[in-house]
């Protein structure tokens, strides 16, 4: 019987370590910015009929945007770039760009093909 618990316990515990390790890989927030004119967001915009992830960040909105797109297609870079791109934030608008196909971009149950157009 206590052999049972054990082993319920130690499968409660990979599960309960891989949902904090879900949700520190594919985030769906971004920290708020001090400040009038700033901007964070993470949302998804719709190009073409399909879902695209973007994070917008920066400490005045009115400062020139710089996007960027990851080399992709694979991972988002989203949850990585808070980490190295602070000072970028305080003199441009940060537009991350997750890829069709990548990160967040990416739609598990999707049935609908991706093109809908005829090659010539």
């Amino acid at each position: 019987m206590k052999k049972k618990i054990v082993k319920i316990l130690k499968i409660g515990i990979v599960i309960f370590v891989l949902l904090i390790g879900t949700g520190m890989v594919f985030p769906t927030w971004t920290p708020r910015i001090k400040g009038d004119y700033s901007i964070s967001t993470l949302g998804q915009v719709e190009i073409n009929g399909t879902g695209h992830e973007v994070m917008i960040r920066g400490a005045d909105r009115r400062n020139p945007i710089v996007i960027f797109v990851h080399g992709g297609p694979g991972c988002s870079e989203i949850p990585y770039v808070r980490k190295y791109q602070d000072l970028l934030e305080e003199r441009f608008t940060i537009v991350h760009y997750d890829q069709r196909g990548s990160g967040k971009s990416y739609h598990f149950l999707r049935t609908t093909p991706i093109c809908r157009q005829t090659c010539s």
